[in-house]
């Protein structure tokens, strides 16, 4: 569901599949222990995901405090997904392309 691979200085988090709360649930001590090892800029890469839950969003909010909004960014999102994050107001909080 989550593979990590350090690139250009960054820790890039690929996901795959449905991110719903049971999925969320699963990786998301890892996520955040992963995170707070790398103590660098972390990129989440959502080219496979087609769902996200309201859970996925708090991980990322989590993961925004770890840190900081200027060195998190979520790329390849698709329009379903995008929309999940506007309706939530988070694409006026962290750098979603």
């Amino acid at each position: 569901m989550v593979q990590y691979i350090i690139c250009e200085g960054s820790l890039i988090c690929t996901f795959s599949g449905k991110l719903d709360t049971a999925g969320c649930s699963e990786i998301g001590d890892e996520l955040i222990r992963k995170v707070q090892e790398a103590k660098m800029p972390v990129v989440f890469d959502m080219k496979n995901v087609d769902y996200v839950a309201s859970a996925f969003l708090r991980l990322c909010l989590l993961i925004v405090r770890e840190v900081d909004v200027d060195k998190f960014s979520i790329i390849k999102v698709s329009p379903n997904v995008k929309k999940v994050f506007k309706i939530a107001g988070l694409d006026r909080q962290m750098r979603i392309e």
